[in-house]
């Protein structure tokens, strides 16, 4: 049986604009009733935890692609080092006229606006040795400490939870969620995620963004894992 489910936000539970879909609600609030859930996503703190408020899910989450833990109210961890951040992004900034997006309430990562080559730009950083990561949620780009993911922070957050891989599921749309689906049991992508997820799913909906997450809890329903 799962006892904890990883779901996404952005493109997940809401749709191209960012808007929260009504299903995605309803199909939150049944999981809420059978077991954890846990928002992982590459959105701020603050932010991240509004929603968690608002859905009525776990105060335990995940912000910043796992540069941040939330174990509950007051109690916040930083996993990765924002000074690595801050100098793959005035190193970029050198080349590139890139420019930082929402940074006034970020922690840990950075997140500029798309433009520019991310593959050029990683063999910079490559060059440079700062060991920084470029992920294109598909939303913005991030700029990320390496040694931190999504993936890293959940395998935190299980073992202190006491969840094995087998008890966990991992809902999401894009690159930024294969490190949190190579930790998960049972990993499954909406219809609008990226082909690269699509590949690491073990059920991929074929209904789009909010309609797409209630397909998924509806088939997790119909399996007897919840």
């Amino acid at each position: 049986m799962i006892r904890a489910v990883a779901i996404d936000i952005d493109g997940t539970i809401t749709d191209d604009k960012r808007l929260l879909s009504p299903v995605a609600v309803e199909a939150v609030s049944r999981l809420n009733a059978l077991t954890e859930v846990i928002l992982v996503t590459g959105n701020v703190h603050c932010f991240s935890r509004a929603v968690a408020v608002l859905l009525g899910t776990s105060k335990t989450f995940i912000a910043e692609n796992g540069g941040v833990v939330s174990w509950g109210e007051g109690d916040m961890e930083l996993l990765s080092d924002p000074a690595i951040c801050q100098e793959a992004y005035r190193s970029l900034k050198e080349v590139y006229p890139v420019k930082k997006k929402d940074s006034r309430y970020r922690i840990t990562d950075l997140v500029v606006e798309a433009g520019f080559d991310l593959e050029e730009a990683a063999s910079l950083l490559e060059r440079w040795k700062i060991p920084a990561d470029l992920v294109d949620s598909g939303f913005a780009v991030h700029i990320k400490d390496r040694m931190v993911n999504k993936g890293t922070a959940l395998t935190k957050v299980m073992e202190r939870l006491g969840l094995s891989r087998e008890e966990v599921a991992a809902v999401g749309d894009s690159k930024s969620d294969l490190p949190m689906f190579r930790v998960a049991g049972f990993r499954a992508s909406v219809g609008n995620a990226v082909s690269e997820l699509k590949e690491e799913s073990d059920y991929v909906s074929d209904q789009d963004f909010g309609p797409g997450f209630s397909d998924i809890v509806d088939f997790m329903a119909r399996e007897d894992m919840i």
